[in-house]
């Protein structure tokens, strides 16, 4: 597959790593925003803590610095602190903190994240930090992970652990879950495969389907295998054993996918073989959520939407963007 590669200069390693529209922005490292013309804009505002990730509303409005491995989170408003925010500190430092923002059509935006238990994820409204989905249920004991929502908002995706620890994954449907909260702490969603066990990472595809990585251990060895999902149908759609391990993910089209492990590498989706790489560009040892053991993890952000991605360097952002076919 053809791709354009790009090189961004910055004054130093970026401090985080967001798309929003056509720029790249560090909301850790001051909202900085990075535009593919090459110029740039700092709006001179730093936030002294040891946040080291975040995320943006697809709107660009709002974003969430936080520590990956810790507990604490500040919500922002443009470059207006909203609010504070935290996670239940119970192993907050062996897994990546479950935090994610979407901008419904109407203007409002969702914050999905984890405030007083790390087996309930909660919905509120970003502006005003009213609770939309209170309930006195008793929720499934998992430790949510790497929230993402589908691109139109339907569902909200979990990739977390449970004990012993084995990785997991939980899908939600928005839209029921803002009507009956409860829905929240169930895995209906995914009933079609062994309700998400197994699964390292997830990465929303075409229409209901969700993208998948599995890993099978045996005493000797691990397998892992490349699997497509509907979450109408609650079925498995394909699976592929992969050449080589596999982390993050993001949809290409229905014939590929990115993989993250290590290095950026396209993988086809029906023969599990990587058919190109950019050794290069380091994204960091991380198979699923929990990387209390494992280095620092470097800053790269995906745009699916737009076939492409982003990877910090010691001096630079290098930005892929991969052919239509």
């Amino acid at each position: 597959m053809d791709f354009q590669r790009q090189t961004l200069k910055t004054p130093g390693a970026v401090s985080s790593l967001c798309w929003s529209g056509d720029a790249l922005v560090d909301p850790v490292g001051g909202l900085v925003r990075y535009h593919l013309d090459g110029t740039s804009f700092d709006p001179c505002v730093r936030y002294s803590f040891r946040f080291d990730r975040a995320v943006m509303s697809p709107d660009g409005r709002y974003s969430v610095l936080y520590e990956s491995l810790g507990t604490t989170g500040l919500l922002l408003d443009g470059t207006r602190v909203v609010r504070q925010l935290t996670r239940d500190f119970y192993h907050a430092d062996t897994h990546d903190h479950p935090v994610a923002l979407h901008t419904l059509p109407s203007g409002r935006t969702l914050l999905a994240h984890c405030p007083e238990s790390y087996c309930v994820v909660e919905l509120e409204d970003a502006a005003t930090g009213e609770r939309l989905t209170k309930r006195d249920n008793t929720p499934v004991d998992i430790f949510h992970s790497r929230l993402q929502f589908s691109p139109d908002g339907r569902y909200l995706a979990s990739a977390g652990w449970i004990w012993h620890p084995v990785d997991a994954a939980s899908v939600f449907d928005v839209a029921r879950a803002l009507e009956e909260p409860a829905s929240l702490d169930s895995a209906a969603l995914m009933d079609g495969v062994e309700g998400g066990i197994f699964l390292l990472s997830v990465a929303f595809g075409a229409k209901d389907t969700l993208v998948s990585v599995r890993i099978e251990e045996s005493s000797d060895d691990a397998r892992f295998f490349l699997g497509t999902y509907s979450l109408t149908e609650k079925k498995v759609l394909s699976e592929v054993e992969l050449e080589e391990p596999a982390g993050p993910l993001m949809v290409v089209d229905a014939e590929h996918v990115v993989d993250f492990f290590q290095h950026p590498k396209l993988v086809s989706r029906s023969t599990g073989r990587v058919v190109q790489r950019w050794e290069d560009l380091d994204t960091g040892k991380a198979l699923g959520s929990i990387r209390r053991h494992l280095p620092a993890q470097p800053h790269f952000a995906m745009d699916a939407a737009n076939r492409r991605f982003a990877v910090g360097t010691a001096s630079g952002i290098e930005v892929i963007t991969l052919a239509a076919q």
